[in-house]
Parts: C-alpha cells; sequence; structure tokens
C-alpha cells in the first residue's frame, strides 16, 4: 500500500552527504551544510532557509501595500540574522532598507508593516510541531 501525502513542501536527503533537495508545487531547490560540516555547500543551510523565509515574506509584504497606497518605494531590502543565544533562545534581528522618495511617515507605516507579514506572525507565535511516520 503507498501513502498519499498531500504536501506542500517535499524534503529529501539521499546518500549525498547533506544535500537534501526540497520542492514544493512545480519549484525546486536543494539545502545542505558547508564543507566544514561535512557538507557539499551546494545550497543555504536550513537556518538560511528560515531567515531567508522571515526576509522574504518582509519584503514582499511590503512592496504589496506600498504598491497598494501608491507609495514611492523603488526597492526593499531585508538583512536577517539569527542570534543563537541559547539551545531554546534565538532572537531574529531584521533590517529593512527602503529606497525611494518616501515620507517620513510612510516610512514609518512600511516598517509596522512588515512587522505583520505571515512569516513574523508564525515565529512570533505559538509553534506547535507534530511529528509521525509515513
Amino acid at each position: 500500500m503507498t501513502a498519499v501525502f498531500e504536501d506542500k513542501v517535499v524534503v529529501s536527503t539521499a546518500k549525498t552527504k547533506y544535500e537534501t533537495k526540497i520542492s514544493a508545487g512545480k519549484h525546486n531547490w536543494i539545502a545542505d551544510e558547508p564543507k566544514d560540516k561535512e557538507g557539499t555547500d551546494l545550497g543555504p543551510m536550513p537556518t538560511e532557509l528560515l531567515a531567508s523565509s522571515l526576509g522574504a515574506c518582509t519584503s514582499i509584504t511590503v512592496r504589496m501595500y506600498a504598491d497598494r497606497k501608491e507609495y514611492p518605494l523603488d526597492s526593499v531590502e531585508v538583512h536577517v540574522t539569527i542570534d543563537k543565544r541559547s539551545a531554546e533562545d534565538h532572537k531574529f534581528t531584521r533590517v529593512v532598507i527602503l529606497t525611494g522618495n518616501l515620507s517620513t511617515e510612510q516610512r514609518d507605516r512600511l516598517l509596522s508593516v512588515a512587522n505583520v507579514c505571515p512569516v513574523h506572525k508564525i515565529l512570533s507565535g505559538k509553534i506547535e510541531i507534530e511529528t509521525t511516520l509515513g
């Protein structure tokens, strides 16, 4: 009997060290570990993917809002770092760089919009992970 999964994201790692194939619908990419951690360094580390999710969501959310409000936003750049304070305590630091002829009020509003992107909400809320064997 074959199990049928309707996963949004499928991740698999074979015997090629830590090269991990990821797919979501028609999109495919790779995660890996750096060579100093015995990986093949063919893609970002999982923690970098997590940080990139926050950055991408922030950037897209700000862009969408600015477009809807017709703000003169030329570009959004987001820098994200994760500070591991302890095994159970982490801090995300996010710097949002807005380029364009924006007023102080528009810049402040876009900063507040950055704080409500969906990934920010997920990471800031209660997270539960249920794991089963398939």
